[in-house]
This record gives C-alpha cells, sequence and structure tokens, in this order.
C-alpha cells in the first residue's frame, strides 16, 4: 500500500520542497496550508514538477485546536490517514516588541502552533498509525532551540520545546511502531536571502563553516530517510543540519 505522508505548511519554501521530495519518492501527498485554494495552487505546482504525483490539498488553522481536529477527521474519512506526518508549519516568532515589552499572548500565540499543534497533530496522526502498523513523524525544529537568535524568545522557547516533545513522543510511541525525530536546521537558503544586503549575507555565510546555508532539497532528503523504513530504530533524535555552526564554539 502506497503511504500517506502529511506535510504542515507545505505550500512553500521548505515544506513545498519536502512535499515534492515525498511527492518524488511516490507517497500520496497531503499538501497542507492554512487556506485550501492555497495549499491546492502548491499542489499544482509540485504536480508540474513530480508528474502523476497523487497530492490532495488541505486547509485547516494549526493555532485552532478545532480546526485540526476536524481536518484530520476529514482526512481520515477519505481514507488519507498519514503514515508519514511532518510538523513543518511554524510561527517564526516575529514581534514588534523587545523581551521587556513582550505580552505574555506574543508567546502563547508562537506557542500554538509551533509547539501544541505539533503535539496535537502528533497524536491524532499516531492513532491512526497504530491501527495500521506504525508510522513516522518528523519535527521540523531549528538550532535556536538550543543556540538562540537573539530577540526571538518566544521562538527560540518553542523549538527547544519541539525537541522535548520529540524525545518524549518517541518514547512513548515506540511500542506502537511509530519512529519520531526531529531536524533542527540552522540557516536555511530561500528566497528571503534575495531581500537582504549583500554585507549581511556575507556576515551570514561567514558564521557557517561550511560557507553557504543548508539547502531544502538538503533537508528534505533528510526527512525522505527518516521516513522510509531503513532505519527501524532510529527513533527519539534531533539531527542537526546547520553547515557546522553547532560545533563552532567562536565564530570567525
Amino acid at each position: 500500500m502506497t503511504r500517506v505522508a502529511l506535510i504542515t505548511g507545505a505550500t512553500r519554501n521548505l515544506g513545498q520542497t519536502i512535499a515534492r521530495q515525498l511527492a518524488a519518492d511516490g507517497a500520496v501527498v497531503v499538501v497542507h496550508g492554512i487556506d485550501e485554494a492555497v495549499a491546492a495552487a502548491a499542489a499544482t505546482r509540485i504536480a508540474a514538477e513530480v508528474p502523476g504525483a497523487e497530492l490532495h490539498p488541505v486547509g485547516f488553522d494549526l493555532a485552532d485546536p478545532d480546526a485540526i481536529e476536524a481536518g484530520f477527521a476529514a482526512l481520515v474519512a477519505r481514507g488519507l490517514a498519514p503514515a508519514t506526518l511532518v510538523n513543518n508549519a511554524a510561527h517564526l516568532g516575529l514581534g514588534d516588541e523587545d523581551v521587556l515589552q513582550e505580552k505574555p499572548r506574543f508567546l502563547r500565540e508562537v506557542f500554538e502552533v509551533n509547539v501544541f499543534a505539533v503535539h496535537l497533530c502528533s497524536v491524532l496522526a499516531a492513532r491512526e498509525m497504530a491501527r495500521t502498523g506504525g508510522g513516522a513523524i518528523v519535527n521540523i525544529s531549528s538550532l535556536a532551540g538550543e543556540r538562540v537568535i537573539r530577540g526571538r524568545t518566544a521562538y527560540n522557547a518553542s523549538k527547544a520545546a519541539v525537541d522535548g516533545l520529540t524525545r518524549s513522543l518517541a518514547i512513548d510511541l515506540a511500542p506502537l511502531g511509530i519512529r519520531v525525530n526531529a531536524i533542527a536546521p540552522g540557516y536555511i537558503w530561500s528566497n528571503r536571502w534575495n531581500l537582504i544586503s549583500a554585507a549581511e549575507a556575507a556576515d551570514r555565510r561567514a558564521r557557517i563553516p561550511a560557507g553557504e546555508p543548508t539547502a531544502q532539497e538538503e533537508i528534505a532528503r533528510l526527512v525522505s530517510f527518516l521516513a522510509s523504513g531503513h532505519v527501524p530504530t532510529l527513533t527519539g533524535a534531533r539531527i542537526v543540519i546547520d553547515g557546522g555552526m553547532n560545533a563552532l564554539q567562536s565564530p570567525p
């Protein structure tokens, strides 16, 4: 049976690249976005790049637990219960206030998407995986969960929570044949790099021992590996993919 893979936040950037990779692997891919029309447009783009791919757009708001439950129920009813779940979508935690002025509701807003939605999506997917013999959950975390970004307290804390959630779910779900792992990227190349100054781009590259940000395709291939059956005992891991940034004590 062809496995179903659900990727949250799959309408652009890394999420869309992961969806394209899993479609190329032969999975039936559920392309998630907050809006189904936007998800459908993303699915159309992926279909043009991966002829013959089976793609299903879906829209629900990860900040709304009721919408998440309804979205998963609809997928199960359509025979699209995921055997692979990639929790990719994230609130970037970019606010207008510094930490001394930041309101508690902003922290809750970030955690709602980055932590609570990851937990709920994982539990809902795991219930179906348990019925069908297991599956794989891959959480897209961040190097910021360990080495923080200045001025992004809520985001940093949420990614640290994702890492802890990954380990906990891995242990609790292992007896059910469900593997749970996290990928923690550093700088990822996206079109946003074209919007920053040449000086800022050069400064970022100088912090990366490998000299370049990680390509989205590299992360997508890692997701593909973690979702495969080739590593049946790999669970509870946090895999850092950052060009060596985490290993470097003092930047040049």
